[in-house]
């Protein structure tokens, strides 16, 4: 797994950066990214916006800095990525041969080119090129329609005595109640329990209240919860109800936000979102053992002896 890192430009120069590619064993040209946003899993293309579809960004010739590969990158990387610092991004870098993917850190410093007006396209600097990921040909499904099969008219017949038809019609409904005697499930027997329903979360007031949640704009709420200082435990009731109630983009940001400030704790459970053995079918997170193997890995950094998070990492890593 690589560890991609964007670092500000020395002296800074608003919306360049150098994009540090920790870890990368492939070549130095022929190079491409994709970057995934995890809040709404977009993928960034090379006017800076994002789409639904994998798109693939060309990257000029790798040079070494302190001998790790790297690129200087400007606007069109780094604005989209600084409008939502909250958010996390999976960066899948390949070549000819090599492929490899990781967690994007932001080093603190970076600005966008907002902050400085009409900049000079910074040296080594250049615009991305874009290669869409081959993508198969939709297929359309034809509307449901209702086949008709033509059927020969039977030969005319005398016609059957009506006591034969009589007999016979009695017989299957015989036949008919029989069966359902036979197949029919007794009263109180084994029959499947009913799902159970879900407590529901606890109302929360106060900046991480339910109010402020529901009624102002997602990353607004999350700065001012974070203000508020809450404890990881009183986080992890927000991120909860979060959850229950579809706001997807609050828990993730709230996530990343103490994940990758240092809180073991939230870093913990954040792997246990994406990790395939615990996520949540249906839930805000979408099983992702690369994702979850990253967090894991972000525990064991800060915390040596937890023995679950170097568990699960051995094993998606096998």
């Amino acid at each position: 797994m690589i560890k991609p890192e964007l670092k500000p430009l020395n002296p800074v120069n608003p919306g360049y950066a150098t994009l540090l590619l920790k870890g990368w064993k492939g070549g130095t040209e022929g190079v491409e990214i994709s970057i995934l946003r995890n809040q709404d899993s977009l993928y960034l293309d090379s006017r800076g916006g994002w789409v639904s579809g994998e798109m693939f960004l060309g990257l000029p010739a790798l040079s070494l800095v302190d001998e790790v590969p790297a690129v200087q990158v400007g606007p069109s990387f780094i604005d989209p990525l600084l409008a939502n610092r909250q958010a996390a991004y999976r960066i899948t870098i390949k070549d000819s041969s090599t492929r490899d993917v990781g967690i994007l850190a932001i080093t603190d410093g970076l600005l966008s080119s907002q902050a400085g007006g009409e900049n000079p396209l910074a040296e080594n600097s250049q615009t991305l090129d874009v290669t869409p990921l081959a993508q198969p040909e939709p297929v359309v499904d034809a509307p449901a329609t209702e086949t008709v099969v033509d059927v020969p008219a039977a030969p005319a017949s005398r016609k059957a005595p009506v006591a034969i038809i009589l007999a016979i019609i009695a017989l299957l409904l015989a036949a008919a109640a029989a069966g359902w005697w036979f197949m029919r499930t007794p009263a109180g027997a084994d029959a499947p329990a009913p799902a159970p329903v879900a407590a529901p979360v606890a109302k929360i007031s106060g900046p991480c209240g339910d109010d402020l949640m529901n009624s102002g704009n997602a990353m607004e709420f999350v700065k001012g919860c974070l203000r508020s200082q809450p404890s990881s435990a009183q986080l992890l009731d927000v991120i909860a109800k979060a959850k229950a109630d579809k706001k997807c983009d609050v828990a993730q940001r709230l996530y990343a936000y103490k994940a990758q400030s240092g809180d073991s704790q939230m870093a913990m459970r954040y792997a246990h979102e994406y990790d395939p053995k615990s996520a949540q079918a249906e839930g805000c997170f979408s099983p992702d053992p690369q994702t979850a193997s990253y967090w894991y890995e972000a525990v064991v950094n800060q915390d040596p002896q937890n023995a679950e998070a170097k568990a699960r990492l051995a094993e998606l890593k096998k």
